[in-house]
């Protein structure tokens, strides 16, 4: 009975501590910040800076996002609420400032995955100029090799960009091919308009040297039929 005793009167002066903590660590307003559950972690929130008080969140998976209100003294718990409002206590070591890095990592997979899409429509878009190229002039041969050139260049991009390990600098790099891409087909799109101006202006001589051929037969046929006439008189 003595030792209940005992047991008994410690387990009232932790609740007591405690819950002196939770009611000084309430009444002292504190700023916010953001934290982040740390990786390969799913902590309970408490009501209160003790594993003693009643569990309001079963447990926030690695990389939620939470406001943080600071620690108690002991630097134990930690003040928290979620972004759906759950205010409460967990404990300091399962936070941390920075992002995690699977947060991290699907963030750069999802720009990865924008920057994939966007080759995507460059690469169509020079698939179609290619088409375009093989019916025009020759002088668009040069032009043709470097579109082939820069295909492949992107299909090469595409392949490394698989290795996950890689994200950060390929995400760099393709922004720069890109560009690069862009730019030449922005040259395309200036060639074939100076191809159509050139066979348009071809076009436009032929009309009119045709349209001066026929004035020149109508003038030239009434003086034969004059002349033809008068020599038929004549005789």
């Amino acid at each position: 009975m003595r030792i209940f005793g005992i047991t008994l009167l410690s387990s009232l002066a932790i609740l007591t501590s405690g819950s002196g903590l939770a009611q000084e660590a309430s009444d002292v307003p504190r700023e916010r910040e953001t934290r982040y559950v740390t990786d390969l972690i799913f902590t309970p929130i408490r009501t209160g800076p003790g594993g003693d008080y009643r569990i309001i969140n079963k447990g926030l998976p690695s990389g939620t996002e939470v406001n943080f209100f600071g620690t108690t003294e002991d630097g134990v718990w930690a003040e928290v609420e979620t972004r759906g409002g759950t205010r409460g206590y967990l404990r300091a070591q399962y936070l941390q400032k920075d992002i995690p890095r699977a947060n991290q990592l699907n963030a750069v997979e999802a720009e990865l995955a924008a920057s994939q899409e966007r080759v995507a429509t460059i690469q169509q878009n020079l698939d179609e100029a290619m088409e375009q190229l093989s019916s025009s002039d020759s002088d668009m041969s040069s032009t043709a090799v470097a579109l082939a050139e820069t295909r492949a260049e992107l299909a090469e991009i595409k392949r490394i960009s698989a290795n996950a390990i890689q994200l950060d600098q390929l995400t760099k790099q393709l922004t720069g091919k890109l560009e690069d891409a862009s730019a030449r087909n922005d040259l395309l799109k200036l060639e074939n308009a100076r191809l159509e101006d050139r066979v348009a202006n071809k076009q436009r001589l032929e009309g009119v040297l045709s349209l001066l051929a026929g004035i020149a037969v109508a003038l030239l046929i009434p003086r034969l039929t004059i002349k033809r006439r008068r020599n038929d008189g004549w005789r």
